[in-house]
């Protein structure tokens, strides 16, 4: 249903949307409204609005939110609709429910946004904004949204130049706002397992590291890991080198020292590891959007490590 730009007007078919649903249902238990935060998505003009749709019916089940969805276009003007996302869990009577506002909005409109989102927040819950695009990274529109919520997410591998990205979180979280990244967040798999060789003792006696990096330049996760690597090494020299053509990724990653370890990745779910003329192959669950979001959504605190890896010293303790 198409609604004007009132929040009151925006609320009241919120309401009207749950008397709807409970009148439509024929299911026995009836339906459950489910509402644990509220999740504020940024989408870039062109995106498609049913995969985003279904990326949110898939983290509503985990992290059932109030969403609001800023859909950007090219042409002026505001318009709005409100939506449900809705699913019964396995062997349950009870239809489960999670709401939704979309926002059509203009370049022009988009500085004002603030206003217009504040009454819609779902009271004395946390908020989050998830920039989904490089947007962000280009345009200072995004500033007033950032003081309505708690945490920030954005993923710096959409945006055209990695090291302004990266520099960008970084003034984010230095400015005082909790900001996530889910080009580190695609990390996780990554970093676990070379840490699982650092207690294990095959990473021992480590006098340099090689990242080698697919693409033109590295991506903003070759970036993150390098910096991680030498703040869990430290003083020993950690290298980003240019390996071969393609998507922007970490294709290997060398540990030289008593015994070189060559850790390849011939997929983003395969880990080959290389040592003492030996090799082993592992599996690392391969990260969608929503696997990444999901992480991230789960919590709504401080990441320390990757304070560390943004701000080095200057990161608490």
């Amino acid at each position: 249903m198409t609604a004007t730009l009132e929040p009151e007007k925006i609320l009241k078919d919120l309401r009207n949307l749950w008397i709807d649903l409970g009148r439509e249902t024929d299911v026995a238990g009836g339906v459950l409204r489910a509402c644990g935060m509220t999740l504020v998505v940024a989408a870039e003009a062109g995106s498609d609005p049913q995969d985003l749709r279904h990326t949110l019916g898939v983290l509503m089940h985990n992290h059932p939110a109030r969403a609001i969805v800023l859909r950007f276009r090219d042409q002026p003007g505001l318009e709005a609709n409100v939506f449900s996302q809705c699913w019964m869990p396995f062997g349950k009577h009870q239809q489960i429910c999670a709401e939704g506002v979309e926002i059509a909005v203009g370049d022009e409109e988009l500085p004002h946004a603030a206003q217009l989102l504040l009454p819609l927040l779902a009271p004395d819950l946390p908020a989050v904004l998830w920039c989904r695009g490089p947007r962000v990274f280009e345009d200072d529109a995004f500033k007033p949204l950032y003081s309505l919520v708690q945490k920030i997410i954005v993923d710096s591998y959409t945006a055209a130049d990695p090291y302004a990205a990266v520099e960008a979180v970084r003034e984010l979280r230095q400015q005082g706002r909790l900001v996530a990244d889910l080009s580190w967040t695609k990390l996780t798999g990554l970093r676990e397992f070379v840490a699982s060789l650092f207690d294990a003792g095959s990473a021992a006696g480590i006098q340099a590291v090689e990242v080698i990096y697919a693409g033109d330049v590295p991506s903003p996760s070759a970036i993150y890991f390098s910096t991680w690597m030498e703040r869990a090494l430290r003083g020993v020299p950690v290298a980003l080198k240019r390996g071969s053509e393609g998507p922007r990724s970490i294709r290997a990653v060398i540990l030289k020292g008593d015994h070189e370890v060559v850790l390849k990745r011939p997929d983003s779910g395969t880990m080959e590891m290389y040592c003492g003329g030996k090799m082993r192959k592992s599996t690392i669950l391969r990260s969608s959007e929503e696997a990444l979001m999901s992480e991230e959504l789960s919590i709504l605190g401080l990441d320390p490590v990757f304070d560390k890896v943004l701000l080095g010293g200057d990161a608490p303790e």
